[in-house]
Parts: structure tokens; C-alpha cells; sequence
């Protein structure tokens, strides 16, 4: 795992400037702290930062260069099926010096050229140069764990793992883009290929991008397909489902590092933990997070799990001040992003590295087998608009005579959805701030940017499952944007923040092209979510785990802007010194907290956004591009 970067002037006759190297070189140190390395010729140049996990030796330096000297790559993340195509590439001739996936990546691509990348099975993202076609080459794995960034500035086309580095090399001009930031606070993310700065985007999962003669292309590889079987059977898909993870599991475990594996105690992580048991001569490292307060035991399930695989098992504590850390461990994504559990990811990123350098986690499973309450929610809300339309406008009347509370407010809006298109009822259950709520938010001056240039990725995500019954249509939507854009974009900044590696076996291309082949009722029925892993499962995990509800590392943050987080708010956002005023109403802001500390409405992820809007203005502010 690693931190890459480059750039490639689109006048083939300007140099290369190696300071500019440098720069986005040291902003990618906290990614790879074990080597960098820098390569320049004509108008483009390469810089990385390497976390050394397979041939640690001087010999897997980076950029790389092909036996021939033509190609040179730099290269983040794994290829898992590397000592299989090292052995098919050996057989028609090709010599390898090195032990490492990075030389095996560079011959595949000399024997194969782009379609290499069909080859791969990996989390990956990386550049790849052709010294004779002055050719740069960007890939992205299929599903989007490793990111990329890139843009064109100045006659210069550049690209790098984080925001972050590009805005230090000089390559964002710092000018906001309205429409994106809309999305942030709209989903909490921001959807790809969007970035909160305009002319600066994100690589798509499953694309690659070629810069020659000048000119910028980007094409699809892979593309996640849904075609249903309904030969499957409950029995026959859970047996094949578990020998795809089993499978995965064993590839996921190919390192020269020490290697865990994180533990919620929920289905997916449990699994994990058990395939990596089963097939480890040793225990294994795994590391869990709880809260430090009496209103849960979060950690209980992950007890059962580690008792049940005799685990080198470590739990670390998540208390409400920590979220002072926001302002930290936010910068990394160098966008705004308010997923909570960004900061419980931070924490056991952080124990987990004290004792390895590469764990594996659960993360995938909901998105292919119908996992999150959302999903639930909008099957009921399908059956509840059976209801004839003169009896639901009946109960609109009883229910605008019940009093505000976070439980009468979420039954009014499950009715409300019953008055909305399927698609639309989707998308405000993946919303946390309505298009109502973020109008009465922004500044006169802000609404009118976002108006002026409107973005709506869910739409065309969406539009891209037609031909799908609604329920497929939702989880393709789960797979294709929610995952790599939320789930996967914090587990890689969280976990790359301190050098480590985070694999996630759920989601080996196989088993995520297999999921789509299930029928839904596998999946999901009669209110039983990951029926199918759940079947395929028995035997594995005890029965407690089976029957328990998802977990996760969520965290209590409606609880904590009632208490410890309050003052916080308050002196960050409503305070003299607060930045994001000039974006939002502070009047509003206001009622917002007043709403949710009275207990009328439970906003606390709304609170969160804003927060973390705040932080990163500042962050705007104090990180400066570096000098060349």
C-alpha cells in the first residue's frame, strides 16, 4: 500500500520540474513511510511513497521500471493473484528480478498492454508511463478501494492519491465547487467524479484514463453487471458464496508484514475472522472498538467472535471528547466528509498499526446482500403505498396531531414516502439534510452557486440500474456509489493515515459479480436480511452472531450533541471565529442545534456535517501549497 503522484505537461517539449515532485511526494508521506522514490523524463514525472507489504527489500522501490526500460509504474495497492500470473508470465518468458506485485504489474502489461488490467484480481490504483508514446496511463480497481484524483491545470495534466498532495503541489487553485458541496450535505459525502473543488475529479471505479498527444480519454473496464439467475437456490448459491470468500480470504492473507484483522463482531467481520482462523496455523490479531459509557455494550459481540476463534484479541475505547480529533483526522480526506464512523475507524487504525501493517475488514457485505435498515425501510414503505390513497391522506390527519419527537417525526416520514416514487423514497432514506432543510441553510449568495450548476450523481446511478426490479435498483446504488464513495473513502484515508493497509475479501470482484447473479429473495425476506451469508455461515459462526443485529462501529453521535459535543459546536460553529457562516445562516444553525438538544428532532448527523464543513474551511485556510 502506498501514496502515488505525477503529472505529464501536455507540451511534450517542457521539462519536468522534480520540486513539484517533491512536493507531492511529501504529502503523501503519512501513506508510505517506508521508502520514496522520484523519476522524471521529458514532460512527465512520477513520485511515491511506499508502505512495504510484499519483498519489503530496497529491490521493490518505486517508480518502477520494466526489464526494458519502456514502462515505468507507480503503483498503489495489491495484486492478490500476483504469484499465479508471475508463473504464467515466467512460462512465456519473462524474467523477474524482484518478489513484488509491482514487477509482476509492469510485465503484465508488457506481454498484454491495457487489457492487463482484466487480469488483475487486487485493490489498486495506479500510473503507468510508456517512455516511447510519451503515453500516461491511470488505472482504478473495480470497485473503487484504492482512490485517485486528477486534474488539468496550466497546461498540465496531474493526478495523486489525495486531494491533498495536489493542492500542495499547486494544482488546485483552491476555487470551491458549490454544486458538490451541496451533495456533502446532502448525502455526507460527496459522490464521484466530483470534488468540492471545481475542475478537480475523481477516477471512477473500473475506469482507466490515457493522456496522449495532448489528449485527455477515460473508458470503463469493468462495470458492475446485474443478471439475476433464478436457477439459484437458497442451498446451491450460500455453498458457492462460501467457497468465493473462503477463497478470497486465503489470497487477502499473501504479505511479508505482520497481518490482523478488524472486528465489530457483526456478520461480516466475524466471517472474515473465521476464514482467516481456519486457515492460520496461529491466532489472530484482532482489534475492536467500544464506547466509554454505560448506555451500550458494543463490544459484546466481538467478545463472542474473538472467545470463538481464540483471537489475539485487543478492544480500545471510543469516548465523546475524542471527537475533538475531528478537526485531525478530517484533513485527511481533504474534501468534507461526515460519515461518524470515520472516527472509530481512525482510532482502531491507529491500535491496530501498533501491532500490524496490514488487517483485513468486513466492509461489502450489506451492499451485496441487502444489509442496511434502508433497505428494509423502503420494502415496507412499497407495501404500505398498497395501501389505497384516500386511506393514507386519512392518517396524515392523526399523525399532524402527534406531538415532535424523534420517533413520531421518523413514522410521519415513513408515511410521507408513501406518496413518493420509489426512486425518490430511496434517496431520502441515503439523505440526511432534505433539499427544504438545505435551502433554509445557505446564504442567499451560496444557493444561488449551487442553483447555478446542479449535480445529481444518485439520479444517474440510478438511471444506470433501469431494467432492474426496485429492490436490485437499491442495492445497485449501495455498490456503485455509497460504497466506494462513503464506506471505502473512509476506510482507506482512516486506515492510510497511519500506514496501514486494510484489505476487504468481501469485495474480491468475484464474489461482488456473483452477488449480482442472487435473486433478491435469497438475499432478503420476510423482514431476515443476508439470508443467503447467514445460511452459508452456519456452522462457522456461533449462533448469537447469526441472529444478532448489524453492528459496525457506529457511533452515538445523536447522544453526544446532546452532551459533550454541544459546548463544542457552539464555540466552532456559532462562535466569532466561525468560517462557515459565510456558506450557511448562522440564525439556522441555531435552530438546528435548539432542535436537537431539546430532543424535538434528532439531528445529530446534520450537526456532525456542519462540524466538519467548519474544520475543513479552516484546514483551507492553514494548508497552504508548498513552494517550488
Amino acid at each position: 500500500m502506498c501514496g502515488i503522484g505525477g503529472f505529464i505537461h501536455l507540451d511534450p517539449e517542457r521539462p519536468a520540474n522534480p520540486g513539484v515532485l517533491e512536493n507531492l511526494q511529501a504529502a503523501l508521506a503519512h501513506r508510505g513511510p517506508d521508502d520514496a522514490g522520484m523519476w522524471h523524463q521529458g514532460p512527465a514525472g512520477l513520485a511515491h511513497r511506499r508502505l512495504s507489504i510484499l519483498d519489503p527489500t530496497p529491490a521493490g522501490h518505486q517508480p518502477m521500471q520494466s526489464a526494458d526500460g519502456r514502462f515505468v509504474v507507480s503503483f498503489n495497492g495489491e495484486l492478490y493473484n500476483f504469484r499465479e500470473l508471475r508463473a504464467e508470465l515466467a512460462a512465456l518468458g519473462a524474467k523477474f528480478l524482484t518478489q513484488c506485485d509491482t514487477e509482476v504489474l509492469l510485465e503484465a502489461h508488457r506481454r498484454w498492454g491495457d487489457r492487463a488490467v482484466q487480469r488483475f484480481n487486487g485493490m489498486f490504483a495506479y500510473a503507468l508511463y510508456d517512455t516511447e508514446r510519451r503515453r500516461l496511463l491511470l488505472v482504478r480497481d473495480r470497485l473503487g478501494i484504492k482512490p485517485l484524483f486528477y486534474t488539468r491545470h496550466n497546461g498540465t495534466f496531474a493526478f495523486a492519491s489525495e486531494l491533498n498532495a495536489l493542492r500542495r503541489a499547486g494544482f488546485i487553485p483552491g476555487e470551491l465547487n458549490p454544486a458538490a458541496l451541496d451533495a456533502f450535505f446532502a448525502y455526507l459525502y460527496i459522490p464521484a467524479p466530483d470534488t468540492a473543488f471545481k475542475d478537480v475529479f475523481k477516477l471512477l471505479p473500473g475506469e482507466q484514463l490515457v493522456v496522449e498527444d495532448g489528449v485527455v480519454s477515460r473508458e470503463r473496464y469493468w462495470r458492475l453487471e446485474y443478471a439475476v439467475d433464478p436457477g439459484w437456490r437458497l442451498e446451491t448459491a450460500a455453498e458457492a458464496w462460501r467457497a468465493l470468500l473462503e477463497d478470497a480470504v486465503r489470497l487477502q492473507q499473501v504479505s511479508d508484514v505482520p497481518l490482523g484483522a478488524f472486528l465489530s463482531g457483526g456478520l461480516d467481520s466475524s466471517a472474515v475472522v473465521g476464514m482467516l482462523a481456519r486457515q492460520s496455523a496461529r491466532p489472530i490479531k484482532t482489534f475492536s472498538i467500544g464506547f466509554d459509557d454505560a448506555h451500550a455494550d458494543e463490544l459484546r459481540y466481538a467478545r463472542i467472535a474473538a472467545a470463538r476463534f481464540a483471537t489475539d484479541h485487543t478492544e480500545c475505547m471510543l469516548r465523546p471528547e475524542m471527537a475533538d480529533l475531528a478537526a485531525r483526522f478530517s484533513a485527511h480526506f481533504g474534501e468534507p466528509f461526515a460519515d461518524s464512523s470515520a472516527l472509530p475507524t481512525w482510532l482502531v487504525s491507529q491500535v491496530a498499526r501498533q501491532s500490524v501493517t496490514v488487517a483485513l475488514s468486513g466492509d461489502g457485505g450489506d451492499e451485496l446482500f441487502a444489509g442496511y435498515s434502508w433497505a428494509h425501510r423502503n420494502l415496507q414503505v412499497a407495501q404500505y403505498r398498497r395501501v389505497p390513497y384516500a386511506l393514507r391522506r386519512l392518517a396524515q390527519a392523526g399523525l399532524d396531531c402527534l406531538p415532535e419527537s424523534p420517533r413520531f417525526n421518523k413514522l410521519r416520514r415513513f408515511h410521507a414516502d408513501s406518496f413518493l416514487s420509489p426512486q425518490e423514497s430511496f434517496r431520502r432514506r441515503l439523505t440526511c439534510l432534505a433539499p427544504d432543510v438545505r435551502a433554509g441553510l445557505y446564504t442567499p449568495e451560496f444557493q444561488a452557486a449551487v442553483n447555478a450548476g446542479p449535480l445529481d450523481r444518485y439520479a444517474e446511478h440510478y438511471a444506470r440500474a433501469a431494467g432492474l426490479g426496485e429492490a436490485d435498483r437499491m442495492l445497485y446504488v449501495d455498490t456503485s456509489m455509497y460504497l466506494p464513495d462513503d464506506i471505502l473513502t473512509k476506510v482507506d484515508r482512516m486506515s492510510m493515515a497511519h500506514g496501514l493497509e486494510v484489505r476487504v475479501p468481501l469485495l474480491d470482484h468475484r464474489a461482488v459479480e456473483f452477488a449480482a447473479t442472487v435473486p433478491f429473495a435469497l438475499k432478503c425476506a420476510a423482514g431476515v436480511s443476508k439470508r443467503l451469508a447467514k445460511h452459508a455461515l452456519r456452522g462457522l459462526l456461533p449462533p448469537e452472531l447469526l441472529a444478532q443485529r448489524k453492528q459496525g462501529f457506529a457511533v452515538p453521535i445523536q447522544r453526544w450533541f446532546r452532551e459533550a459535543l454541544c459546548g463544542h459546536f457552539r464555540e466552532a460553529v456559532l462562535g466569532a471565529q466561525a468560517r462557515c457562516v459565510s456558506h450557511l445562516k448562522r440564525d439556522s444553525l441555531e435552530v438546528l442545534l435548539t432542535r436537537h438538544v431539546s430532543g424535538r428532532e434528532d439531528l445529530g448527523h446534520a450537526l456532525w456535517s456542519v462540524l466538519i464543513f467548519e474544520h475543513w474551511l479552516r484546514n483551507l485556510e492553514t494548508d497552504r501549497p508548498l513552494r517550488v
